[in-house]
């Protein structure tokens, strides 16, 4: 039987479609399973697959059933529909697919995108495993992207910078306006710590609330207690105590994704959601995000895919030495500027250039023509060869989430779905 992936293939010549009409229609078909489960919608550009983990893990540590939605998968395709902390049956899922595609065939439902058909895919899935509530990772801006028909009772915005700008718009004001769409009227948005203050992104955060009458939740600030190799110890702000904690994502940007997700919740708890800080400790303890700060052995893997990532990246306490960097990207990112980046913070490390397969990825040849370095066949080939010269430190892949899905399929001799950047 063909795969998920291979059965949706033919929707991804149809690109990217920033209209909720389609979706709206789709879903009207469907039953509005949308209408039915009170949501949590988390949007930015950096940070929302983490913070969406955290609320998912901490709504189960309380005893909820939670579906997760969140793009791109990083092994298997059905990682992005996940049911109390598990992707979702390929049984059901392919069962659900049937009845989709059967609706598109017959003109009942518009042929739609890869990306609108996924997502209406997890509706499908949540609404048949009657879950209580839906964590929904935004997939590209907000205001028109195919996750913006849910009903949400908290929406979030992590943070803003220039990323996507051929969809969202050539300025921070521009992107923070398109990811602000997804303010329901009334409803509040919580806005994580990098939104604190005045900015160009909070203005126009601020102009969109305002319209929809929409309060703004500002995150408050954790307090750093300590970190390890493993995991960093925080204190945190929860109904209106301070409450230590301990997160196993390392990274120097997660603290600010804690105390988003924190605020999120909290707000979820004063709406009378059934949320205590024993749910909190242990949700935050034991959620787990691959790919992102992630050390296997003498590899690190950070999927930062854009130039504000791979600056958290490279700003991030304790790193360990690194002495070589597998790198790859793609070519609708700075990525030039992302690899100036890592050659100033990780001067003495030899750099291995791959192209994930990914269409739209930078060939090795072109990053020569920039940087010093090795060019290769692939990520494997390279996490070969900077592995065999690492010397005494740690090899780092990053630059893109694909490339990094390609290393640590090697490290942990997993099968890949093949990639798809929507």
């Amino acid at each position: 039987m063909p795969t998920l992936i291979e059965r949706l293939a033919p929707l991804i010549a149809r690109g990217v479609v920033l209209d909720l009409a389609a979706m709206q229609t789709a879903l009207s078909a469907l039953g509005d399973p949308q209408a039915r489960l009170p949501a949590v919608h988390v949007a930015g550009t950096n940070g929302k697959g983490s913070v969406s983990a955290m609320i998912d893990a901490v709504l189960r540590a309380a005893g909820q059933r939670v579906g997760r939605y969140t793009s791109p998968h990083l092994h298997r395709f059905v990682e992005r529909i996940a049911i109390d902390g598990v992707p979702v049956d390929d049984g059901v899922a392919q069962a659900h697919c049937d009845r989709l595609l059967a609706l598109m065939a017959a003109d009942a439902v518009p042929t739609l995108t890869f990306f609108e058909a996924t997502t209406a895919l997890a509706w499908m899935c949540f609404a048949s495993a009657a879950v209580d509530r839906v964590v929904l990772e935004v997939g590209l801006g907000g205001r028109l992207d195919a996750t913006n028909v849910c009903a949400p009772d908290v929406t979030v915005i992590t943070g803003i910078a220039l990323d996507h700008q051929a969809y969202l718009g050539a300025t921070v004001g521009a992107i923070a306006a398109e990811k602000a769409g997804i303010i329901k009227q009334g409803i509040p948005c919580v806005l994580g710590p990098r939104l604190r203050g005045p900015s160009e992104a909070r203005d126009a955060i601020e102009s969109v609330a305002r319209r929809a009458g929409a309060p703004l939740i500002e995150a408050l600030p954790v307090r750093v207690v300590g970190a390890d190799a493993t995991s960093t110890s925080l204190e945190v702000t929860f109904d209106g105590i301070i409450l230590p904690v301990t997160v196993s994502l390392l990274g120097g940007y997660q603290p600010e994704n804690v105390a988003t997700a924190v605020a999120a919740l909290d707000h979820l708890r004063a709406r009378g959601v059934a949320l205590d800080a024993a749910a909190v400790r242990a949700g935050l303890a034991a959620v787990r995000w691959p790919g992102r700060m992630e050390r296997l052995g003498d590899v690190l893997l950070d999927g930062g895919h854009n130039l504000d990532g791979v600056a958290a990246l490279c700003a991030s306490p304790g790193l360990p030495p690194i002495t070589a960097v597998v790198f790859g990207a793609s070519s609708d990112k700075p990525w030039a500027a992302m690899l100036g980046r890592l050659a100033e913070a990780f001067p003495a490390a030899r750099r291995y250039y791959a192209a994930a397969s990914l269409a739209r990825a930078v060939a090795p040849s072109a990053m020569l023509a920039v940087l010093p370095g090795e060019p290769c066949a692939s990520p494997e080939d390279a996490l070969e060869a900077a592995l065999t010269h690492r010397g005494e430190g740690v090899v780092l892949a990053c630059g893109s989430l694909y490339l990094v899905a390609a290393v640590r399929a090697r490290l942990l001799s997993l099968v890949n779905d093949p990639p798809v950047g929507m």
